[in-house]
């Protein structure tokens, strides 16, 4: 059927780099830069959603059977796009040049990180979630003894959750780089449970039994955007009293930038 059964819609770092790295019965993946350059100010911002969307066709019309939209490129000199925002600018473009049903979208993002987040990068187009940033904070958190991990055994899964893989493990060298324990994959299970059972109680509350039908369904209305940002990247969503335009929004992602 040539279809990738995945039992979870927020994947562990493992699972990602498995995707990254799948080259099995024709399917192949394309990373997608999600950052753009500081240099550029404001109008870079505009000119990087442009290029993902560009980057997102060519990758469907060169056989590429899923792309994964990444900030891990964020750098003091490179700023991150709205996850959301590219998300909804790369699903709606494939929609428009009737390509989107050919290629999933996977989106690696330090971004994402409550059930709320999860739910709207879904209902714009998501197949998959990596929330890397999440689970580090959270790593980190026990490793600085706020958090307790609990129980350190993991069960085996189909997610592949605790399978150790070379480029999680190993540096561009070959060194290794914060291993990560046992503890840690189970401080992601748990997180990746948590999430899902909040987006099962959002979803119930609508009144969608699967997420299959949320995928995409844009079941939300958009407080303080005006048209031009619903029009290129949340197509069809009720705007009712307007708002910023893609200017303000990029000086919000500058700001955000220098302070990180």
């Amino acid at each position: 059927a040539h279809r990738l059964r995945m039992p979870h819609p927020i994947l562990s770092n493992e699972q990602l780099a498995a995707v990254k790295h799948m080259d099995h019965r024709g399917w192949k993946t394309k990373t997608i830069d999600m950052t753009w350059p500081r240099s550029e100010g404001k109008g870079g911002m505009l000119k990087a959603l442009d290029r993902v969307c560009e980057e997102a066709e060519a990758a469907v019309d060169n056989g590429y059977s899923l792309i994964v939209l990444s900030d891990r490129a964020v750098s003091a000199e490179r700023v991150p796009l709205s996850a959301l925002l590219a998300t909804g600018c790369a699903h709606h473009h494939l929609i428009k040049q009737t390509k989107r049903t050919r290629v999933g979208i996977i989106v690696e993002t330090g971004e994402a990180r409550e059930v709320h987040h999860h739910c709207l990068l879904v209902g714009y187009g998501a197949d998959g979630i990596n929330p890397y940033l999440a689970f580090e904070a959270l790593w980190q958190a026990r490793r600085d003894g706020l958090l307790d991990s609990g129980e350190p055994s993991l069960t085996s899964d189909e997610s592949g959750e605790g399978h150790s893989h070379q480029s999680i493990d190993l540096g561009t060298n070959g060194e290794m780089i914060n291993p990560v324990t046992v503890e840690d994959h189970a401080l992601v299970a748990k997180y990746r449970k948590g999430v899902a059972k909040g987006m099962l109680k959002v979803m119930a509350k609508i009144g969608i039994s699967t997420l299959h039908s949320y995928k995409g369904a844009q079941i939300f209305e958009a407080i303080g955007l005006r048209n031009d940002i619903i029009d290129k990247a949340f197509v069809g969503t009720a705007s009712r009293i307007q708002g910023v335009d893609f200017e303000v929004l990029a000086e919000e992602s500058l700001r955000r930038h220098a302070l990180g």
